[in-house]
């Protein structure tokens, strides 16, 4: 059995995140998974569940703020977790005879470089892998890094054909999609019955779900545009919005707010924890990211899929490797506000016809979104890498 240790940055819980930690949950009989980890409440949830892992705070991996230190100062500090970290992981490396090493973003992977550059003079037999869930960075010094990473790593992951563009030479780039558990999401007829009889929604009702952080990148304003002229064809329809308010445009929030005044058609719910019984309770699933907010593969897509939902997404980022359109779900144009109405429209007329198209959506997901498809992947490379 192969030792991995993990290494993980964020005190809170992302989707990068949280999808590693449930391959290392699934993959206890292929692999002894160590974690060294942020503190946080992510880290504090692990712990208090018991997982069948080893797991070590390291304060040193929290997330710098630059904003709100000085330039020399943030740069100081970086500087000193690239050695400190190394150098813990390289102790706990030769502790505990560990093979694989598996960094999850660009933090904790750039950290490691200095431990990589060491192991390559003194342990060669070491393997360094780390996992790219970015379609782009706002840092150059973040590009920079990731660059460094996909050529020093032995490996690095992408969760879809879209990372995987950014590297111009993807000798060891390899894409690796993320993987559902299997009664994670699924169709349930008795939490839409739960949910709906919550929000006072009548069985004639379609209802439309859009779930995210509120923020340009994620096009809420423009589907409430669209909603509020489909409402005048069709009454029979209503749109729930679920995420937090974003803390960096307190003017589109606003904006959002004040669309929601006095109509009972939208309506704002605010953050969701029991997204399978959100998905069950709706019948339409929209993914509106705007260019800017491209989508490196879309959560909340193959999710909604997996629970039998139409699914309507823009065609940004990774969309077109989850949705076939009009196969398995239906695509648009970013920022169209013109093909968002015709396709939502198309899809309000057509409904009862959809059976199929939700059929092959939870096909598609059981399929290639599978974590038993993921693994199987996962521990195939790894195995080949540690035998040259």
């Amino acid at each position: 059995m192969k030792r991995v240790l993990y290494v993980f940055g964020g005190e809170k819980a992302s989707g990068a995140e949280i999808v590693i930690e449930r391959l290392m949950k699934n993959n206890q009989d292929e692999v002894e998974s160590h974690l060294f980890i942020a503190p946080g409440n992510f880290a504090h949830n692990l712990q208090q569940l018991n997982k069948p892992y080893r797991i070590t705070i390291v304060d040193q991996l929290k997330k710098l703020n630059r904003s709100s230190s000085g330039a020399l100062s943030f740069y100081l500090k970086a500087l000193s977790n690239y050695f400190v970290i190394s150098y813990m992981v390289y102790k706990y490396i030769m502790r505990y005879k560990i093979k694989v090493v598996h960094a999850n973003t660009i933090v904790p992977a750039s950290y490691l470089l200095p431990a990589i550059f060491f192991s390559k003079i003194f342990s060669k037999k070491i393997t360094w892998i780390w996992t790219d869930h970015d379609l782009k960075y706002y840092s150059a010094l973040d590009n920079k890094l990731s660059k460094l990473c996909a050529k020093f790593y032995s490996i690095t992951f992408v969760v879809s054909n879209a990372v995987k563009s950014k590297y111009k030479k993807s000798g060891k780039i390899e894409i690796l999609y993320n993987g559902l558990e299997e009664n994670s999401f699924s169709e349930s007829l008795p939490l839409r019955e739960i949910f709906r009889m919550e929000h006072s929604i009548i069985n004639s009702q379609l209802v439309f779900l859009i779930a995210g952080a509120i923020g340009p990148r994620k096009g809420q304003l423009l589907l409430i545009n669209v909603f509020k002229k489909l409402y005048v064809k069709y009454s029979n329809i209503i749109l729930f919005i679920a995420g937090r308010f974003g803390e960096d445009d307190h003017d589109y929030n606003q904006k959002v707010r004040d669309e929601l005044v006095d109509v009972n058609y939208i309506r704002y719910i605010g953050m969701v924890d029991e997204m399978n019984k959100l998905y069950n309770g709706c019948d339409i699933i929209l993914n509106n990211s705007n260019i800017e907010g491209s989508e490196p593969l879309g959560t909340s897509i193959y999710e909604a899929m997996a629970c039998g939902k139409v699914v309507v997404a823009s065609r940004t980022g990774g969309t077109e490797e989850i949705v076939s359109h009009c196969e398995d779900g239906f695509i648009f144009e970013p920022e169209n506000e013109e093909s968002l109405f015709n396709q939502l429209e198309q899809i309000i007329v057509n409904f009862s016809e959809l059976g199929n198209i939700k059929q092959q959506a939870k096909v598609k997901v059981s399929q290639k979104f599978n974590i038993l498809t993921m693994k199987n992947k996962y521990n195939n490379f790894i195995a080949g890498l540690c035998i040259k």
